[in-house]
This record gives structure tokens, C-alpha cells and sequence, in this order.
């Protein structure tokens, strides 16, 4: 377990110092007031027994009845500002992982699996609200009540409070050392259940492939195996928990027992009464109480630390690009992008996949660049993006470097379809304002029947309204292909990259779908990256990505290699 990661998180969530030290200040009334009452308790019991006086019976009383009214608010409001610093800590650690996520997605995180993703980005988070409410607080609380009972019970009796401090701090160390030894089978049952998420979300979104594969029985084995695995490691936190419940057991069951003792002992030589034995018993038993719940927070402490080790590997995943401290802004309508000797990699960290590329693409200008897969033609287009930076060359819009733009500003200029579109649930209209929500129905109208749409909206603006599905699971491949296009094509860009569009469809459909594109690209510079050359000849120019170089096609022939 690494105290000193929790500590970092402890400070990244800036909680109010003013709430945190009137938490503090709660734990140590609440204590005293269980200390009062369980001591008043003993007391009031030995006086009466005692035969004492009617007014100190009755100021027992009264004094008891108070902090037994005033107690279970103290509790209360100690709670609900914890609870108050954990949904503030929350909120600030949400806004710190978009913050972390965003800039590395995509380019940096594709090592990430989308099920282990979603699982860190919304589970750990809610872990980490335990941080402050099932482990500072008990810890917190535990040392306060130790403290302060000690603090009470050596007035009367000195050697008393010495084993109540003891005792504390013993069950403290006891319980840290063992959800210590539990912190690796904690980490590694957060992991494998990680896995299995993982699995399971491969497991339905590629449940075609794998059936057709004869795959499914060994994925389902996988997801056993890994569920087996998650379960010895929790046995065995289980068992540690187990051990550390009859350990703090055993202590807090010996200093009670320890202090009864003593408290006979100075009875019995005359310097306590019976009732002030009584009520320093009692009185320890009210400060040694809270300890099982730290030792709960100390094993619980291991999943906090699992949680947030996870969510610190996405804070150390490299950026892909370097946002300008200073962004320069967009130039006028005309600039054309230029690629000057331009070296990249799909990702950070992966191999080049070509060196020295150059190339300009001006206002309507339609540039086609054919290659086999693997070659690098959609890390050009992630490149234009600012979706990744190069390694090596420039890249300028006009006199303006890429570079010193800021992404969000490139997007709104740069309009890529790629080649795996999703679409969101919505409305069909929905779907294809998305980005743009002034557009009319008439003009969706129109680029949907220029998008070879129509049979999916045969009665016009009515049929503007069908149910579009998550990721536009009721629409077949090609559909879900034309109304990405159409979607791209509103946005009226001075760029548009089409990466492998019209995929999905037949090659007659997918050639009229071009020429419709091209026609309502307008003044917008196109720049397609296709492997088929047939498709590619609507084009300008055409160029080849092969062996990491890029090669003008003058003839539209490939040459020979």
C-alpha cells in the first residue's frame, strides 16, 4: 500500500481546510461525548448503588441525557461534512481525469481496452470517494477516541490511560501491517476483475466474429479462469481481514481488561471509588471501540490505493500533442495545409511509419492517396487532426505553424470521416446536426438524397425523426457509411479527409456517393486515403504511400516494385 499516492490524492482534491477542521473538530466532540456518556454511565450506576445523594443522581442524569441528545448529532454532522469533502474531492478528481483522458484520446491511450477504460474512468473514481469517508475518517476518528479517553482515563488513574494509548496505536500498527500484506492480492483482484471487464466487452462486441471462429467456449474459459483468479486473491484478503478482526479483538478486549484491573486495584488500596471504576471502564470501552472500523478502513485503504495507481497509469500515458500556451488563430479563408519532410507513427511510442512525406492541399483542391493497409494513410489524416504531432518535419496552414493552433480550433476548420464513424442514439436529425445544430431541414434533405439516403427517409421531413440506435446498430454498414458522410459534408469544412468513406458500400453506389461528395465539398480542400486506385481516379492528384515514402501517380498507374 503506498501511503504516499494516497497522499497525493488527499492533496489533489483541495478539499476546504475550513470543513476539514471542522470535521476534526466533530470526531473530537463526538468522542468526548461517547467517553461522557459510557463514563457518566459507570458513574451514575456506582453512585446509585452506592446510595448517593439525590442531586448527584439527578446531575448525573441530566448531564447523561444531555450528551446522549447531543451525541447522535455530533455523529451526524461529523458524517455529512465528510461526506461533503468526499463529493467535492469527487467532483475535482472527474474534472482531473477529462482532463488526463481528453488530451490523450485518441493517439495515446489505444492501449488501453475500451472495457478497462470505462471501468477506471467511473468505478475508480467512485472508489476514491472512500478515501475520506470509510478510510480517513475511521483512522481519524479511532486515534481522536484512543486519545481522548486516555487523556481522561489518566487523570484517575495514569498507568490506565498508558495502556489506552498503547492499545490504540497497537491495533492501529496491527491493523496497517495487515492490510498491508493484503495490499498485493487487493491490487490484484481490482486488476483481474479489470480483465474480466475487459473480456466480457470483447466477448459482446465480438460476438460474430468469435462464434464464427469457434472462439466463444475459449474466451468464456478465459472470463473463468480470470473469475477464479479474482477469487482466490479475495479469499485471501478475506482471511487477512478475518485475522485482523481477532488480533484488534484480542487488544481492545485487553485493554478494557487491563484498565478494569488496575481500576480494582486502586479500589482496593482506596484511591477510586467503586462508580469512578466504573466509569474509567466504561470510559475506555468508548475509546477503544472505533478501532475495528479502522481496521476496516486500513484493508479498505488498499482498494483506494489499487484505484488510484490505475487512474495515475492514465496520468502517465504521453501526451500525443502539445498544446500552445499561446494559440495563434485560424488564418483567412485560402491557406492551404502543407506537409513539409513529415515524419509520424500511428501512436506514441509505435514504430514510424514514413519519413520525409511532403505535401500541400489547397481550397478545392482533391487530393487521393492510395495505399495497402498498414501504410500510413490514416496516420496522415490524425496528423491534420492534431489527433497526434509528428516526430519530425513541419506542418503549416498558410504562414501559420500547425502546431501553435490549438486542437479544438483545428476541428472546427478540419472535418474528418473515418473509417469506423460512430453514431450516437438520437434522432436521425440528431445525428446529422451533430456539430452544427443551425442546420435546416431542407438542407439535411438535400445532402441526405446527395448521400444516397433516400430509401431511409421516403417521406421527407418526416422521416427526419426515425430512431437512430446507439452506435447506429438499426441501420445495416453501408447505411451507417452514407450518413456519416452526410454528416460530415454539413458541416460546410474548409478541409474534409475521407478516410476510406465508402466502405461497406458496392463499388457503383460507393462511385455515385463520391461524385456526390466532391459536388457538395464545395470550395473545401478533399483529401482522400483509399486503397482503391479506381476510386481514387475523381482526383486531381493521386499519390502512393509505400515503404514510408509518398510518391506522386502521374499516369494513375501504381509503379512496379
Amino acid at each position: 500500500m503506498n501511503l504516499e499516492r494516497l497522499q497525493r490524492w488527499l492533496v489533489r482534491s483541495r478539499p476546504p481546510r475550513a470543513r476539514l477542521i471542522a470535521a476534526v473538530g466533530m470526531s473530537i466532540l463526538a468522542a468526548l461525548a461517547s467517553i461522557i456518556l459510557l463514563g457518566g454511565s459507570g458513574l451514575l450506576v456506582g453512585k446509585a448503588a452506592g446510595g448517593g445523594g439525590l442531586a448527584v443522581l439527578g446531575g448525573l442524569l441530566i448531564l447523561i441525557e444531555l450528551v446522549a441528545f447531543f451525541r447522535a448529532p455530533l455523529r451526524f454532522e461529523e458524517r455529512l461534512i465528510t461526506h461533503r469533502v468526499a463529493l467535492g474531492s469527487m467532483a475535482r478528481w472527474r474534472v482531473w481525469l477529462y482532463d488526463t483522458v481528453a488530451p490523450r484520446t485518441p493517439g495515446s491511450l489505444s492501449f488501453v481496452a475500451s472495457g478497462d477504460l470505462l471501468d477506471r474512468s467511473i468505478e475508480d473514481i467512485d472508489v476514491m470517494e472512500d478515501l475520506y469517508v470509510r478510510v480517513a475518517l475511521p483512522l481519524i476518528g479511532s486515534l481522536i477516541s484512543g486519545l481522548v479517553a486516555a487523556l481522561v482515563i489518566g487523570i484517575f488513574v495514569p498507568l490506565a490511560g498508558l495502556i489506552v494509548v498503547l492499545g490504540t496505536l497497537g491495533a492501529l500498527v496491527v491493523s496497517f501491517a495487515l492490510a498491508n500484506a493484503a495490499a498485493k492480492p487487493i491490487a490484484e483482484a481490482t486488476n483481474l476483475r479489470s480483465a474480466t471487464t475487459a473480456r466480457v466487452v470483447d466477448y459482446f462486441q465480438g460476438g460474430f466474429e468469435l462464434a464464427m471462429a469457434g472462439m466463444t467456449p475459449a474466451v468464456v474459459d478465459d472470463i473463468n479462469q480470470l473469475e477464479t483468479e479474482r477469487g482466490r486473491s479475495e479469499a485471501l484478503v478475506a482471511r487477512l481481514r478475518g485475522l485482523g478482526i481477532i488480533f484488534v479483538g484480542l487488544i481492545v478486549g485487553s485493554v478494557v481488561l487491563g484498565v478494569a484491573l488496575l481500576a480494582a486495584a486502586n479500589v482496593h488500596h482506596g484511591a477510586l471509588t467503586p462508580s469512578e471504576a466504573a466509569a474509567i471502564t466504561l470510559a475506555s470501552v468508548a475509546g477503544v471501540e472505533p478501532l475495528l472500523g479502522a481496521l476496516l478502513g486500513c484493508f479498505r485503504a488498499g482498494n483506494v490505493d489499487a484505484a488510484a495507481a490505475r487512474l495515475e497509469a492514465l496520468e502517465a500515458a504521453p501526451l500525443p500533442i502539445l498544446e500552445p500556451t499561446s494559440p495563434s488563430s485560424w488564418p483567412p479563408p485560402g491557406a492551404a495545409l502543407r506537409f513539409d519532410a513529415v515524419s509520424a507513427a500511428a501512436s506514441v511510442g509505435a514504430p514510424l511509419l514514413f519519413s520525409g512525406v511532403s505535401l500541400s492541399l489547397a481550397p478545392g483542391q482533391r487530393i487521393a492517396i492510395v495505399g495497402s493497409s498498414g501504410a500510413g494513410k490514416s496516420t496522415l489524416c490524425n496528423l491534420a487532426m492534431r489527433f497526434i504531432d509528428p516526430y519530425a518535419g513541419t506542418m503549416q496552414i498558410g504562414a501559420t505553424p500547425f502546431l501553435s493552433l490549438a486542437s479544438d480550433e483545428v476541428r472546427r476548420h478540419i472535418v474528418l470521416l473515418d473509417q469506423s464513424p460512430t453514431l450516437f442514439a438520437g434522432t436521425l436529425a440528431d445525428t446529422l446536426r451533430f456539430g452544427d445544430a443551425a442546420i435546416s431541414d431542407d438542407e439535411l434533405l438535400a445532402m441526405v438524397e446527395a448521400c444516397e439516403l433516400s430509401e431511409i427517409v421516403p417521406n421527407g421531413i418526416a422521416d427526419l425523426s426515425l430512431p437512430i440506435s446507439e452506435r447506429g446498430e438499426n441501420l445495416s454498414v453501408g447505411q451507417r457509411r452514407r450518413v456519416a458522410l452526410a454528416r460530415a459534408l454539413l458541416r460546410r469544412p474548409e478541409f474534409l479527409l475521407l478516410d476510406e468513406p465508402t466502405s461497406g458500400l458496392d463499388a457503383d453506389q460507393g462511385h455515385q456517393v463520391m461524385r456526390q461528395a466532391l459536388s457538395f465539398a464545395g470550395t473545401a480542400g478533399v483529401l482522400l486515403v483509399t486503397h482503391d486506385l479506381e476510386l481514387a481516379e475523381q482526383f486531381d492528384e493521386i499519390y502512393w504511400l509505400h515503404d514510408g515514402a509518398l510518391t506522386p501517380l502521374a499516369d494513375g498507374a501504381l509503379p512496379r516494385r
